[in-house]
């Protein structure tokens, strides 16, 4: 038995692994299209590579980034997405093929999870997963959006649900926080909805059905969030070090694209038809997962007052990205039982109609070309990770891309001779993890390009470790040892039991 259950599961994963390929074999062909986010997908790609091939296996500060000035990007930025594209790159791949091998590898896992969580469940888990993984925003993000971020949180609401069924039990426990904390890591503003729309109503539900599940509920948000610290901690300390106030401009603004806010959202118009093909598609059933995904909806839609206007719904930046939630949400919803045809005619008629609108949009960007050459050797980085103090009227509007041209000629290095008195520039972004020594001197700098005044002598930066790297890292590692504390006592119980009911045969 045990062995054609692992046979099945293994032609089901092969399967999927082709759905996957064929889903995504216009990338293979073509290389990754002129998308929303190509360039941040080749530059922190390739560095990701080129780090990890030296050994600095967690590269928050990008070199290259900037004409060569340096990125703090991922002291802010997730990481998850791009360990895994960057450890494609340094393995040899190219960096094309690190993006598309990044995006099948986390489709397919993707489907995997909602495979898992809808057999736990009895509700047609192949096709779930098929479903799953070729949902219109799923595809979307990746080929339009290009946010291989975002693209690779879908692993993780298929497995946060699973884990909240699974409590009180320590499995639940065990499985909710590495899965949340794999979403913080992946993802933060789609961490943050997750905890809203998707955690908080699903908890409320198996709360009311075990009063026993709210301290395991908590214990497990508390260990993912350390887990996830030695990211979390400078993240959300550091934001006065960059010029972070790029990312709250009026287009950033989750409340400007509402349906009643005069907003955009009608003129992206595959987005609100397919929210609403989805919410029809969840009144098919009636469950916690219908009144889930028909919240976020009204969210997403803009149709719940002034929630985007409140910390923190206010940083979400793009309310639709509830689609993905909304999506797993309506396809758990639409196989827990049989669907009422009108509605089921209605809903699909409208997700083909965004699907169609997509998959146009998808070809056009697939057909155009793309600059590589441009990126490779400028390698332009997100603007709003500049150092606090630049100039943003140097930044242009579309494209954000900052005007560097006044260090563009500075001599690249980490050292340099002063030989006679006067104003110093070197060629790195000023940030906190950056100090200039002269001998045992430690000699005060300006930004946003590190300068200062010098005097005749020999100046280094070096690079030495902040407080928020050291504290964020002394809690992910002792919310581990919790963690593995929690399994450890899991085991030596059923070990105890399996001894117990060995000594019960004896006799």
């Amino acid at each position: 038995m045990a062995r054609m259950m692992t046979q099945n599961s293994l032609r089901n994963v092969g399967l999927l692994a082709v759905v996957a390929g064929l889903l995504l074999l216009p990338t293979f062909l073509l290389g990754p299209g002129d998308s929303h986010s190509v360039t941040y997908n080749y530059v922190w790609t390739s560095q990701f590579g080129m780090e990890i091939a030296k050994g600095n296996l967690y590269p928050r500060w990008l070199p290259g980034s900037f004409e060569g000035l340096g990125s703090p990007a991922f002291y802010f930025y997730p990481p998850i997405a791009f360990w895994i594209a960057g450890a494609f790159d340094a393995g040899g791949l190219s960096t094309l093929a690190a993006i598309n091998m990044t995006a099948f590898l986390t489709l397919l896992l993707s489907g995997i999870a909602m495979y898992h969580w809808l057999s736990a469940r009895g509700t047609y888990p192949l096709a779930g997963a098929i479903l799953y993984m070729a949902a219109p925003y799923h595809l979307m993000d990746f080929y339009v959006r290009g946010a291989l971020a975002e693209f690779t949180a879908f692993i993780w609401y298929p497995l946060i649900a699973l884990a909240i069924t699974r409590l009180p039990e320590r499995r639940g426990v065990i499985l909710l926080a590495l899965a949340y904390a794999g979403l913080v890591l992946t993802h933060l503003p789609m961490a943050m909805l997750t905890g809203f729309f998707l955690i908080a109503p699903l908890g409320v539900h198996r709360i009311l059905a075990d009063r026993h599940v709210f301290w395991p509920l908590a214990a497990s948000g508390a260990v993912a969030l350390g887990l996830a610290a030695f990211y979390l901690v400078p993240a959300l300390t550091m934001q006065d070090h960059i010029s972070s106030q790029l990312l709250w401009g009026p287009w950033y603004q989750p409340s400007s694209w509402g349906l009643l806010a005069g907003g955009p959202l009608l003129q992206m118009l595959p987005i609100p038809v397919l929210i609403a093909g989805l919410a029809l598609l969840s009144l098919s059933a009636s469950s916690i997962w219908t009144f889930t995904s028909l919240l976020a909806a009204l969210a997403a839609l803009g149709l719940i007052p002034f929630i985007w206007d409140i910390p923190p719904f206010a940083q979400a930046q793009f309310p639709w990205r509830l689609l993905g939630l909304i999506e797993f949400a309506a396809i758990t919803a639409m196989l827990s039982c049989r669907p009422k045809p009108i509605l089921l005619g209605l809903g699909l008629a409208l997700v083909a109609f965004s699907y169609v609108r997509w998959t146009a949009e998808a070809a056009e960007y697939l057909a155009k070309p793309v600059p590589y050459a441009m990126i490779k050797h400028d390698l332009p980085d997100a603007a709003e990770y500049l150092p606090t103090g630049f100039d943003t009227n140097r930044i242009t509007d579309f494209e954000r891309k900052p005007d560097l041209t006044e260090w563009r000629y500075v001599r690249p290095g980490n050292e340099v001779v002063v030989k006679k008195p006067g104003k110093v520039t070197m060629r790195r972004t000023a940030f906190p993890i950056w100090r200039v020594m002269r001998g045992d001197e430690v000699v005060p700098y300006q930004g946003p390009v590190i300068h200062f005044q010098a005097q005749p002598g020999h100046y280094r930066i070096e690079r030495f470790t902040i407080w928020q790297e050291s504290v964020g890292l002394l809690v992910s590692m002792a919310s581990a040892c919790l963690l593995a504390v929690i399994m450890l006592r899991g085991r030596l119980s059923r070990l105890n039991a399996m001894a117990e009911d060995g000594r019960c045969d004896a006799k």
